[in-house]
């Protein structure tokens, strides 16, 4: 058997191939990692109203709730769970009311006045990152009045 030398020019092929192909895997795994986090926060904004409403159709803003909530996740889960985070969580849910394909795979959406009317098979992916969906949400709740 011949001990055939590798053709750097074909090495460099190889290895551009084999590059693109771990790059566009990492850029995969970012975007997915990015879609789950946003669906969580805004299942965490829903779980948060639901719970203040308790089955009624409005509910007033509990600041307690927010701070509790923000101290006790901090404390199971690490950083990431400010007060004005969990505040963002929750106002992205109101923000943001209409369908969503959850964590769970099951499609949720508010059951508020103004949720935007979608046929029965459509869901909402997100294309932002959460850093962009709170700058977004941020300026709802300026110009509503409601920054904390």
């Amino acid at each position: 058997m011949k001990n055939k030398a590798i053709s750097p020019r074909n090495y460099n092929n190889l290895l551009g191939r084999v590059a693109d192909i771990l790059l566009e895997a990492r850029s995969k795994v970012v975007r997915e990692i990015n879609k789950a986090q946003v669906l969580a926060y805004w299942e965490i904004g829903r779980e948060i109203v639901e719970f203040e409403q308790k089955g009624k159709l409005r509910a007033e803003y509990g600041e307690e709730l927010v701070i509790r909530l923000a101290k006790d996740m901090t404390e199971r889960f690490g950083k990431g769970f400010s007060k004005s985070n969990v505040f963002l969580m929750r106002q992205f849910y109101l923000t943001y009311p209409q369908k969503f394909q959850t964590l769970s795979g099951k499609s949720e959406t508010a059951s508020r006045k103004f949720a935007i009317q979608q046929t029965p098979s459509a869901k909402f992916e997100p294309m932002l990152s959460w850093s962009q969906y709170c700058e977004r949400t941020d300026k709802c709740i300026r110009i509503k009045g409601l920054l904390l």
